[in-house]
């Protein structure tokens, strides 16, 4: 249908419809329903799976953590609670193969461009793009960064795979002070970078790749805001 790279606003809208349809949903059956275009729109932005894989395993404490809350802090009915993270787990889905779509050049863009409206109030929208795309960024740092301290303390004898639940809780400190810290000094570097380079100087910034809406973009976005919209009215 689409031979086309899609514009990055199209990949961000489209999944917000997604999103916002699967926040109507009321039973499993009306999940289902929408299930096999949310496979086609993964399937459209190539989705990493290994990287899905690799959330949905990060995911566990929290889907735990919301059953056990909502049976027994907040006496919800077992449907409800299934049918809760059934959504959860439907729009992680959907984000994780937006975001492994998009460059983090690509999630500034889009960030700029759908708070433009709020420069009339003087809002610093550009700001705002290149903040939101830095975070991005140092997401998979301290992944990897996490990743070399582990094989460093394995290589000085501690194994996190050999000690019980108490003792992992011991240790993760010992983990989590060298990522803080080095995510601080990368921090640090990179806005010493950015000042040198003339970020915040209040001059027009030009862009290394201009990004146009095409018409596979007008026809995806009005066929994903009608199927949602008319979702939301079923529900």
């Amino acid at each position: 249908m689409l031979k086309r790279k899609l514009d990055p606003r199209t990949v961000f809208y489209t999944t917000i419809f997604y999103v916002l349809a699967l926040g109507f949903a009321k039973n499993y059956y009306q999940i289902i329903i929408i299930l096999p275009f949310i496979f086609y729109q993964m399937k459209l932005f190539s989705a990493n799976f290994n990287k899905l894989k690799r959330i949905f395993k990060y995911s566990i404490g929290l889907l735990l953590s919301m059953i056990f809350i909502n049976l027994f802090l907040m006496d919800r009915d077992v449907d409800y609670v299934l049918l809760s993270i059934f959504r959860l787990l439907t729009i992680i889905l959907l984000v994780t193969s937006m975001v492994s779509k998009m460059e983090i050049r690509e999630i500034g863009f889009v960030i700029e461009k759908t708070l433009f409206p709020l420069k009339i109030f003087k809002v610093p929208v550009e700001s705002i793009g290149v903040i939101t795309a830095l975070a991005f960024k140092f997401i998979p740092m301290l992944e990897d960064e996490s990743k070399r301290i582990i094989i460093a303390q394995k290589a000085r004898g501690i194994d996190y795979k050999l000690m019980n639940f108490r003792e992992k809780m011991g240790n993760i400190v010992t983990l989590f002070f060298p990522v803080v810290i080095s995510g601080i000094q990368n921090a640090v570097n990179l806005a010493i970078s950015m000042e040198v380079r003339g970020y915040g100087n209040g001059i027009k910034r030009t862009r290394l790749k201009d990004y146009k809406l095409g018409i596979p973009d007008y026809i995806y976005l009005f066929f994903v805001f009608t199927l949602s919209l008319l979702f939301i009215i079923f529900c």
